[in-house]
């Protein structure tokens, strides 16, 4: 599997599962009882743009397919490409449900397992760090998880054994939704109480749905860049370095506020330490790493990041109202000609390439020239008080 670096801030797994729910009887949803009754198994996983990636092995095919392992998500999917894969009917269309005879991870087999079927439209991120799907909550519901972030492997078993693992430094409750979720309750100075659902496995800080956004913060738009799972433009308030309660647990990390998307928690938090999450008590234990975690990449100082594919100019793809560039003059959809001395075409040559690198190249920088539209003139960008260039 190929290694990613970390990617920046919240990101949905599939905003189309934490927003709807599933309009057929829940029940439908869930995935049956692992085949071994008593088991212990281990499953090694990798870290890409933040998101937690296993491989399971479907309808007793020898292939290997890369999955994302997520809590939050509460039905597991499937990509157009690994129905295809399978041999499934094309009559089964995106936002169908469909069922696999069995879903393998390690050694145990999860057998007659509901899945969506999605369609990853052209250049999508989710080719970039799993094309297969998503495990979700209606399949991880049915076992006690200890996620080793320090060695970077799943110990699973069935809910009646729980893996030995060090005295925890907190211990969270939650509440298991109908779909199989496990729900937080978390509070912030921003947003007082709310319910969060507990998206271990993906990437990302705390996200608060709101009927209206708040007048506070910092409002940014985002094209698939910081939320990579999102079709249209999100229109998000973001505040830097909140201070969340949940339960014992004070966590200051990044906390932004959506419409039209559900309220979760990701792994800006879970990669803090390892975790142990346990269906059968309803608890999530954290326990301490040996190793230091990952830094989480800031936001970019300068406030914007490009969109790109390979077939589609680059054009503003995240931008910060009020930032460096907003007030420079860039807004959401501007097409970049060249960014400082390089013209806009070389910047990149392969999407995946450009997911995985642009936050680490446009977070540091903090002055930048900008060409834009076809103007001769650029747009001079500098955070407040930087020396120029020389």
């Amino acid at each position: 599997m190929i290694r990613t670096n970390f990617a920046l801030g919240f990101i949905l797994v599939l905003s189309f599962f934490y927003a709807c729910t599933p309009s057929v009887n829940q029940k439908i949803y869930q995935a049956g009882s692992p085949a071994l009754t008593i088991f212990q198994d281990t499953l090694p996983f990798e870290l890409r743009e933040g998101f937690m990636v296993v491989r399971a092995r479907l309808n007793d095919r020898t292939m290997p397919l890369d999955f994302i392992w997520d809590s939050g998500a509460p039905v597991s999917t499937i990509s157009q490409a690994t129905r295809e894969y399978l041999g499934l009917p094309k009559s089964i269309k995106p936002g169908t449900l469909a069922r696999l005879d069995s879903l393998r991870l390690s050694n145990v087999s999860f057998p007659s397992v509901p899945v969506e079927i999605i369609d990853y439209d052209g250049y999508a991120a989710p080719k970039c760090i799993a094309e297969a799907g998503v495990i979700g909550a209606n399949l991880i519901r049915h076992c006690n998880w200890y996620i080793d972030f320090d060695q970077q492997l799943i110990i699973f078993s069935d809910k009646a054994q729980q893996a030995q693992v060090a005295t925890p430094s907190h211990t969270l409750d939650f509440k298991t939704t109908a779909l199989g979720q496990p729900e937080l309750k978390v509070v912030t100075d921003i947003t007082g109480k709310n319910k969060a659902i507990a998206g271990i496995g993906q990437s990302g800080g705390l996200c608060i749905e709101a009927p209206k956004l708040p007048d506070a913060g910092q409002m940014a738009y985002d094209q698939g860049i910081i939320n990579r799972f999102a079709h249209t433009i999100d229109t998000t308030v973001i505040f830097p370095d909140t201070q969340v309660g949940i339960g014992p647990l004070s966590w200051q990390g990044l906390l932004t506020v959506q419409r039209n998307h559900a309220s979760r928690l990701g792994n800006d938090l879970w990669a803090q330490y390892n975790v142990a999450l346990n269906f059968e008590t309803e608890t999530i234990s954290l326990i301490a790493r040996t190793q230091a975690p990952p830094p989480i990449a800031p936001l970019p100082q300068l406030g914007w990041m490009p969109h790109f594919t390979p077939v589609s100019e680059l054009t503003v793809g995240f931008i910060i109202v009020g930032s460096p560039a907003w007030e420079a003059g860039l807004r959401m959809g501007d097409v970049i000609d060249q960014i400082d001395r390089r013209a806009a075409p070389g910047w990149y040559n392969d999407y995946c390439a450009y997911l995985s690198s642009v936050q680490s190249q446009f977070a540091v920088p903090q002055q930048m020239q900008v060409f834009k539209n076809g103007s001769k003139q650029p747009l001079n960008l500098k955070v407040e008080g930087t020396r120029e260039k020389p």
